[in-house]
């Protein structure tokens, strides 16, 4: 049985050398490292209330399902699927004021990371995985969780769409592929454009099924976790060959 594994560059790697260190996953953060509900959702039912006082806009609190679904977008996407008639100054404000709340419950105590996402992140970094986070967010978003959580102790950088002037995932991933394609890639994300980051460029991709995906929406993934602590498992059985 063959039994090698080719990196983006084409070189083939045999079982017996097959380095962790050569091998890059990449983390989506809201729905995968994050259960980001427990924040986001009363921030939102914040910022609605505040919407009909303050801009006279008629918009509902809106269902979980459907905060569910924002979860993984870009924030222009959100917006005009949650108050597309809300001006765009407004809706700036609006996205500060839903960023800050979040923030604020975190700095009351909430601590919104999935249940065993440390430990298990402790045993992939001590397994020689190399980690990085690529997260649909603004740049504010990222640095906060970033200090907030100590993401350095494990991840070796926390790429925020919003940096890269809101490229789509799939060409960001594409340009960090680029600078070491020597690597063999791991997409871990639980949304439609983790999946599509991971097809476009031809990289394994693990469905995060706890998170905020709705039904058939990562059917092209490689492999499934149903928990966070099930992904050290499943990313020993995709890399050892």
């Amino acid at each position: 049985m063959d039994k090698s594994i080719e990196n983006k560059s084409g070189e083939v790697i045999e079982s017996e050398e097959l380095d962790k260190s050569k091998v890059m996953l990449v983390f989506d953060y809201d729905g995968t490292i994050q259960e980001t509900m427990k924040i986001y959702a009363p921030a939102i039912l914040d910022i609605a209330k505040r919407l009909r006082t303050i801009y006279g806009v008629q918009v509902e609190n809106p269902s979980y399902e459907r905060m569910e679904s924002w979860l993984g977008l870009r924030n222009d996407e959100m917006w005009a699927a949650f108050a597309p008639e809300l001006p765009a100054d407004a809706r700036a404000a609006a996205a500060a004021r839903v960023g800050a709340y979040m923030r604020m419950l975190v700095r009351d105590g909430a601590d919104p990371w999935y249940a065993g996402a440390r430990e298990t992140l402790d045993k992939l970094k001590e397994q020689g995985y190399r980690m990085i986070i690529l997260s649909n967010s603004d740049r504010e978003y990222a640095e906060f969780n970033r200090r907030r959580f100590d993401t350095d102790k494990w991840f070796e950088k926390y790429i925020d769409c919003g940096s890269w002037d809101w490229q789509p995932k799939a060409d960001v991933l594409s340009s960090i592929i680029s600078d070491e394609p020597e690597m063999t890639y791991v997409m871990i994300g639980d949304r439609f454009n983790d999946q599509e980051a991971a097809v476009k460029n031809d990289i394994l991709f693990i469905a995060c099924d706890y998170g905020y995906a709705k039904s058939g929406e990562l059917d092209e993934a490689d492999a499934r976790a149903n928990s966070f602590v099930e992904l050290s498992d499943i990313i020993a059985r995709l890399t050892d060959y």
